[in-house]
């Protein structure tokens, strides 16, 4: 069990995948071979939003809003955007994720997304100076940004300035 309540079936699936390909188990013949919606997910809706400049220091456009939008009728606007203006494009995050919008003067002036972190990752397993055991302990610690985009009608004396299709960067 998850400790949400949910069955762990797909981590069930995939030990007992690796039991047969070891053969120390023999698994019956695939009967069908269903749909994954997973894979074949259609593009996010265009959604329209001003995309007037908005010049300004971010002393002059605060309060800054945080909007927490996934599961909400805002994920919409956030997948479009993303899709629209991130170089990467927007892809489905897979387990637990978070998505915020953020608002400036009732605009929205950034994207950002938020996903547990990969469960293994000798790079960063190494800079930190995690053994097997303490990763195990302290992935949930973790937070992955898979995704930042400050969109790209806002400029100037924001403390960033964007470096083409590849996002903003600072100053």
């Amino acid at each position: 069990m998850q400790p949400n309540g949910a069955l762990r079936d797909m981590v069930c699936r995939g030990l007992m995948l690796q039991l047969h390909r070891a053969r120390l188990i023999e698994l019956p013949p695939v009967r069908r071979f269903p749909r994954n919606p997973l894979a074949q997910r259609s593009q996010p809706a265009l959604v329209r939003v001003e995309t007037k400049p908005l010049c300004a220091r971010l002393d002059q456009i605060q309060p800054l809003e945080f909007r927490q939008v996934r599961r909400t009728p805002e994920e919409d606007l956030f997948n479009s955007l993303l899709q629209q203006y991130h170089y990467l494009g927007h892809v489905q995050p897979v387990g637990e994720h978070l998505k915020f919008l953020v608002y400036a003067q009732q605009r929205p002036i950034a994207c950002l997304a938020w996903s547990s972190a990969p469960r293994h990752l000798s790079s960063r397993d190494r800079f930190i100076g995690w053994s097997a055991q303490a990763r195990c302990q302290n992935l949930r610690l973790l937070a992955y940004n898979p995704r930042f985009l400050i969109l790209p009608w806002v400029h100037g004396g924001l403390g960033f300035a964007h470096s083409g299709a590849h996002g903003a960067q600072l100053e």
